[in-house]
């Protein structure tokens, strides 16, 4: 399937998911009124109930946004609706890698660079373990450049649209390291390869 077919089909079930929960929300209080019921209970109950409908959209709504533009070599995304914006440099970025794939994928940039950007980690050894897919490329790099240190961002939100945001990294990042799994989901992302 094509990812645009992919995200607008991801698009219209966020909708429908949306309007079945603001469907929920207007019917209970109507069918409270209608009944007649003005127990202390059931009002507490259904307050609590239309608090947990606001909170599954907002969860739903922060876990599918992402936000990105590629600038003059400074890529800015926004990843979920509370959080700041992300800058990096694209001739900074020395590492790419995609772990698992789908909704659940998970983009790991490592830059070489932490400029403006209160997201970027460093690069410690129980994060090599907890990603040894990247710990051989990282070796390399480290060994040719051993005196600089190296930080991380791990953009773990956006449903599909992670995939676009991929593909802007695999064109505007031309200096950085691709591990294979970024590179079978950057096919993906650019149709190459069927989902």
């Amino acid at each position: 399937m094509n990812i645009y077919t992919a995200i607008k089909k991801e698009k219209s079930s966020i909708k429908r998911f949306i309007i079945f929960m603001l469907m929920i929300g207007i019917v209970l209080p109507i069918v409270l009124l209608i009944a007649g019921i003005s127990n202390m209970f059931y009002l507490i109950y259904l307050v609590c109930i239309e608090f947990l409908i606001v909170m599954a959209i907002i969860l739903k709504l922060n876990g599918y946004k992402v936000e990105y533009k590629c600038i003059n070599n400074k890529l800015t995304f926004k990843v979920g609706m509370f959080t700041n914006r992300s800058l990096i440099f694209c001739d900074k970025v020395v590492l790419v890698h995609t772990n698992k794939s789908d909704y659940d994928m998970e983009i790991i940039l490592i830059t070489s660079i932490a400029f403006k950007n209160k997201l970027l980690r460093s690069v410690m050894p129980n994060f090599l373990k907890r990603y040894p897919q990247i710990e051989e490329e990282y070796i390399k790099i480290k060994e040719l450049n051993p005196d600089k240190s190296y930080y991380f961002q791990i953009v773990k939100k956006g449903g599909l649209k992670k995939y676009l945001l991929l593909d802007s990294i695999y064109k505007n990042c031309v200096k950085a390291i691709y591990t294979d799994y970024s590179i079978e989901n950057i096919k993906i992302a650019r149709g190459q390869t069927i989902v």
